[in-house]
């Protein structure tokens, strides 16, 4: 006889315990249950701060997932989809292949993952606290953070690297924003060069109040602690932006730090996403008994599920607490359905709710019952000590807890080599990028957005803008080959999105790429300033206006649903080289150039045969193309078209507004500079000879 196969995915709180209860009620032989999870381990979030606070080893909050779930089927396959109709799953295995898995009973545990994207460039710079790696990494860049400032001899830069930002006034940003600031305070003493007066711990939150999940008399006083520890708070601020350099916040303000941990943002599992079923922002829609309305054999439970709990009517918080009650119920619904008895709609008042706020205080909601300081501190321990799945992880959480009341933090982290690395980093309108002077360490790919190469005219921070790069186009490649300072400065000219190689990977890769190695060779000497061989050139062109040089646009710009043939007649009828793409305000949103044309063969090739006639001026233009603004010296519009090979340039009204106004010619330029130099010559020759 076959066994009756029950698949849980996600090993949190709700998957485990789901897993666990049916173990116990149903026998092994008749019923077989397999837990997928990617992980081999089930994480205990409320300890990750602990953990990124160097309080709790890593493996303490990760319990083993087969030695917790003795007689269920762990597998980390990756689960592709869920097909309802035909009662199956699909898994990648281990040979890359995708195999499906049939159930006669489903449980989509998957709960919620983070979602940075929720605030531009956070996803770049931001430190998350969803799991074991993440708290890893954070307490390994603290660690390093505090050494770099011992050791800095720069007043501002190690005010930086002591500066610790993080978004979100919740439980976990306060609990990691407690424990940030319980750890770098208690550090200092082992660093000569650093006091206490150095170090920035900012929590922002976009409420009137922190911890929202609490009583108000609660969050008042958690929030008077924790300023009194040290803690900066910053109510009714939203944080827009994040770079490198800190937190931009929606009312114009810039909190800067070179530390940001981000605990806002969450959002399904893409697989979830990926399930035909109605949803209720994103989380997916259950019965009463938290089957799924239609499947009577498929269970949604925890943080990926909209289920209505009915002690109070609404949808219950994706919290571990009511996860934990969720998965035990849902078991015991699925033995209950298996029987052919009738099952129960969940139903659960909570126990209360706690939170660590750092400096041995808490806050603490419990049976009616309000605790803060000291007592609602040693609750939440003895909470959470009981609550951890292993009897292994109470002993060892047990005895760091007690370690950590008598001995200070260890401060040895095992440090990877950053430089070999590929990141993407995120860059604001007019945010330096790098200055002169600093180390080289990264090589830049843009990917959206422009930025301007300045070179430095004075000792007093002066610059000049030398090139304009878009796109496609890499920097910093010149100080990382001859392992020198940066000579010149970089900067962000609108919102921009790079891929950054670390010198290692950077290295290793234009050694061994041919067309690579000789590209950056081509673009040093093309990088290396002309100006100081033509300095009569440069003078010449440093009292030109660009205005002086700018065309206006006779034939009338293509818009991106033109046809393409319409942009292949202009081009042939007009003996053009280049054709501009506006949208219905003139702004510049494109080029289609005789090249292009020759690329609509390729993208013609990738299309159905039936498409070839209807294919759109957007389907081989160069989207978002570097242009000169009215603002911008004739010098700029040289190197920049130096830079990119090119013949003709657009100008736009401004970098924000791409309002197109016209275009120049390098020949033009060029004739005007020709024309100067001979008068110029001739004044001097007429004045010899006078």
């Amino acid at each position: 006889m076959t066994a009756v196969r029950i698949i849980i995915l996600g090993g949190g709180f709700a998957g485990v315990k789901c897993a666990k209860t049916l173990r116990k009620l149903l026998p092994r032989g008749q019923y077989e249950i397999v837990l997928f999870n990617q992980e081999n381990h089930m994480v205990f979030h409320p300890l990750l701060a602990e953990v990124s606070a160097a309080v709790v080893e890593p493996r303490d909050v990760a319990a083993p997932l087969r030695q917790l779930l003795k007689g269920v089927q762990c597998r980390t396959e990756k689960v592709l989809s869920v097909d309802l109709n035909r009662n199956e799953i699909a898994y990648e295995a281990d040979d890359g292949q995708h195999r499906p898995m049939p159930y006669d009973q489903l449980v989509i545990a998957g709960g919620s993952t983070v979602n940075l994207g929720v605030v531009p460039g956070m996803a770049d710079h931001a430190f998350a606290m969803k799991t074991v790696g993440d708290a890893i990494a954070l307490q390994g860049h603290v660690m390093e953070q505090l050494e770099k400032a011992d050791v800095c001899g720069d007043t501002e830069r190690k005010r930086s690297y002591l500066s610790f930002i993080v978004v979100g006034g919740g439980f976990s940003g306060v609990e990691v924003a407690g424990e940030l600031n319980e750890l770098v305070r208690r550090s200092c003493k082992f660093y000569q060069n650093i006091s206490t007066e150095d170090l920035t711990i900012t929590l922002i939150h976009s409420g009137n109040q922190i911890l929202p999940e609490v009583c108000p008399s609660l969050r008042e006083f958690a929030q008077a602690k924790m300023e009194e520890a040290g803690v900066r708070i910053l109510l009714n601020s939203s944080a827009s932006v994040c770079t490198h350099e800190g937190v931009g916040l929606k009312d114009g303000a810039f909190v800067r730090g070179g530390t940001v941990v981000c605990t806002i943002g969450t959002r399904p599992l893409p697989l979830v996403e990926r399930i035909a079923v109605e949803k209720n922002r994103g989380r997916l829609i259950t019965e009463p008994d938290m089957s799924l309305p239609g499947h009577a054999n498929v269970w949604a439970v925890g943080d990926c599920a909209a289920i209505v709990n009915a002690v109070d009517g609404k949808v219950s918080p994706p919290t571990g607490q009511f996860a934990e009650r969720q998965g035990i119920q849902a078991a015991r619904n699925i033995v209950a359905r298996l029987e052919g008895k009738p099952t129960r709609p969940f139903s659960y008042k909570s126990l209360g709710s706690l939170c660590s706020i750092g400096g041995h205080n808490a806050v603490a909601e419990m049976m009616g019952l309000r605790i803060s300081g000291f007592a609602a501190w040693f609750c939440w321990r003895g909470v959470y000590l009981f609550k951890l799945p292993s009897i292994t992880q109470k002993i060892k959480v047990g005895v760091e807890w007690f370690f950590d009341l008598i001995f200070p933090r260890p401060l040895a982290h095992l440090k990877a080599d950053r430089t070999n690395r590929v990141s993407r980093a995120h860059y604001p309108a007019g945010d330096f990028i790098f200055r002169e002077g600093d180390p080289a360490s990264d090589f830049y790919i843009i990917e959206e957005g422009q930025v301007e190469i300045l070179h430095p005219t004075n000792s007093n921070g002066a610059y000049e803008p030398i090139a304009i790069l878009g796109p496609g186009d890499f920097f910093g490649e010149g100080a990382l080959i001859d392992s020198r300072p940066r000579r010149n400065a970089c900067r962000a000219r609108t919102d921009v999105e790079a891929l950054v190689l670390g010198r290692n990977l950077f290295t290793e890769i234009s050694s061994s790429l041919a067309p690579l190695r000789n590209a950056l060779a081509s673009s040093v000497k093309r990088r290396t300033s002309i100006w100081q061989q033509l300095p009569e050139v440069r003078s010449i062109l440093d009292t030109i206006p660009l205005g002086e040089h700018i065309e206006p646009v006779l034939v009338e710009p293509l818009r991106i649903d033109s046809p393409l043939g319409e942009a292949i007649g202009k081009i042939n009828q007009k003996k053009l080289d280049v054709l501009f793409v506006t949208d219905d305000q003139n702004k510049l949103v494109g080029i289609v150039t005789r090249t292009d044309l020759l690329r609509a063969m390729e993208v013609a090739a990738t299309l159905p045969q039936d498409k070839h006639i209807g294919m759109k001026v957007k389907d081989i233009m160069v989207p978002d193309p570097i242009a000169l603004t009215l603002n911008d010296s004739s010098t700029v519009a040289v190197t920049t078209m130096r830079e990119h090979g090119l013949k003709k340039i657009p100008i736009v009204e401004s970098d924000s507004n791409r309002l197109l106004k016209g275009y120049i010619r390098i020949e033009n330029v060029m004739e005007t500079v020709v024309k100067r130099m001979l008068e110029a010559r001739a004044v001097a020759a007429k004045a010899v000879a006078n």
